[in-house]
């Protein structure tokens, strides 16, 4: 495919704060009589690939919009219910639910609020909505999110980018059916895709000794603040980056522009800060000690690679294990006058009191499996009957979704491992828009090391591996390719290969 990006002239100025592929670009002249032809294949190939997105999509919802809510989602949904009914009490002047509020938002402390504040304008609007109107509301909203992120892409990193993305993960059948799910993990995914281009853009000022706005720091903020209310597994990425933001414009930027660019990074900062404050203010005091986000991690740590049969001191009773080991530390609290949250810890550490380095990496592998190669497991709760995530139901799989996910993915992993251990000389907005993927796919894959994971997480990551790919995929360009990123790319791509070898090392 002829993609704009290609075009611009070797060694043309780059605007400093375009934000656009047409501004970034040189400004050669085509021949005569091919000066609208050659943008337009370009276009013709990505509206087509919308398009089709938007005929699978429509395939995807015959098969998901009769399926009822499963698992997290029914959580996610009655938070999202009591949201609605405490603004409609709050508009009509009545009494809001606070209880109720503290029962289904915070409870055990295991949710972040994003998907319940994202579905409770459905329930505004008609509170007896049931699982058929959510899915639906959820499959439209995520299309039409999906393809306008994509259109800032074009617009700001090329066609050949948004093409790519168009396919991954746009055309892996699980991926558009998860857009109908109300867990968070393709929302987040969403929003992380959206910061690509503003760290693209960001670069592009810098790089041309401009510094960062005040505006793109306070967006990059907004983004990095919602990823995290949508999956609090996502706190290291928002942590890294703000970090990552603020090395760069040390490393590029001397006098006046350093300046303007570390305030900018602090208000990036400031915007997360403020935003996560109310959320983890509530969370503190109901607690009562200092929580980020959620409470899970040690449980989630302890059920992962502790002895499942020591769980609660011993074995839990049975039903939900996760209701059932939170219900035990309220327990042990209660008669110890500890904090709950002490005993989970406490709990934790008696669990994992006999695991080895080798055992844990074993079990980081094995979570690793599911979260990174396993992304069609979830193709049973969409199937009608279906009514819980982690009991499959005796009816017969969709095997031409399977096997379509499966093949598309695996292939798509394939390339986008390629494309972050091979640093070709590329123009650099392409060695960036690897480099973010590489560094982005790292953080996000921190989850399988303290996290029990599944097939349901990886549509949190699924659209980097479009961007890594659309990175390989640039034309090479010697003149325009940076010594500085290619040697970062190496870096990354020699952390990804010590780390991946140490976990099979250890275990052996």
């Amino acid at each position: 495919m002829t993609d704009t990006d290609s075009e611009r002239v070797p060694g043309a100025a780059s605007a400093p704060s375009s934000g656009t592929a047409a501004d970034h670009e040189g400004s050669a002249t085509p021949p005569s009589g091919t000066r609208w032809r050659r943008p337009l294949l370009p276009l013709i190939v990505v509206g087509t690939l919308a398009l089709v997105n938007l005929g699978l999509r429509v395939v995807m919802a015959h098969k998901a919009l009769p399926a009822p809510l499963a698992g997290d989602e029914v959580a996610y949904t009655t938070g999202a219910r009591v949201l609605a009914d405490a603004v409609r009490a709050l508009l009509q002047g009545g009494e809001v639910p606070t209880d109720e509020l503290q029962a289904r938002l915070v409870g055990n402390g295991w949710f972040m609020p994003g998907m319940p504040l994202l579905i409770a304008p459905l329930f505004l609007l008609d509170p007896t909505a049931g699982d058929f109107t959510v899915r639906f509301y959820l499959g439209v909203l995520s299309t039409t999110v999906f393809l306008a992120v994509v259109a800032v892409v074009a617009r700001t990193l090329g066609l050949r980018t948004a093409a790519v993305l168009l396919v991954v993960p746009g055309l892996i059948p699980m991926w558009a059916l998860f857009g109908f799910s109300a867990w968070g993990d393709v929302w987040a995914g969403l929003v992380i895709l959206a910061t690509v281009p503003l760290l693209v853009v960001m670069w592009r000022r810098l790089d041309s000794d401009g510094a960062v706005r005040l505006r793109d720091a306070a967006l990059l903020g907004l983004a990095l603040v919602v990823v995290l209310y949508l999956r609090s597994s996502t706190l290291p990425l928002v942590v890294a980056v703000l970090v990552l933001l603020v090395v760069v414009v040390l490393l590029r930027t001397r006098g006046r522009a350093l300046a303007r660019s570390l305030a900018a990074c602090a208000v990036a900062a400031a915007v997360v800060v403020a935003l996560l404050a109310p959320w983890s203010a509530i969370m503190s005091r109901t607690f009562g000690e200092r929580v980020t986000t959620t409470t899970t991690m040690s449980l989630s740590v302890a059920y992962a690679f502790g002895d499942r049969d020591e769980l609660c001191f011993g074995p839990c009773v049975e039903g939900n294990i996760w209701t059932n080991m939170a219900r035990y530390a309220r327990t042990v609290g209660e008669q110890t006058g500890e904090n709950p949250l002490e005993v989970r810890r406490q709990m934790r550490d008696y669990a994992m009191r006999d695991v080895t380095p080798s055992g844990y990496a074993a079990g980081v592998l094995d979570n690793f499996s599911r979260y990174a190669f396993s992304p069609a497991s979830y193709d049973h709760v969409f199937r009608p009957g279906a009514t819980r995530a982690q009991d499959p139901p005796e009816l017969a799989p969709d095997t031409l979704n399977i096997a379509v996910t499966l093949w598309t993915y695996l292939v798509a992993l394939g390339v986008a491992a390629v494309a972050v251990v091979a640093a070709r000389r590329v123009r650099t907005d392409a060695q960036v828009m690897v480099i973010v993927a590489s560094l982005l796919l790292a953080l996000l894959m921190s989850q399988p090391f303290v996290h029990v994971s599944s097939g349901r997480y990886w549509p949190v990551f699924a659209p980097l591996l479009g961007i890594a790919i659309a990175g390989l995929l640039a034309p090479a360009d010697l003149a325009r390719s940076s010594t500085t990123l290619r040697r970062t790319q190496v870096a990354l791509a020699v952390g990804w290969v010590v780390v991946v070898g140490a976990l099979f090392l250890v275990a052996g």
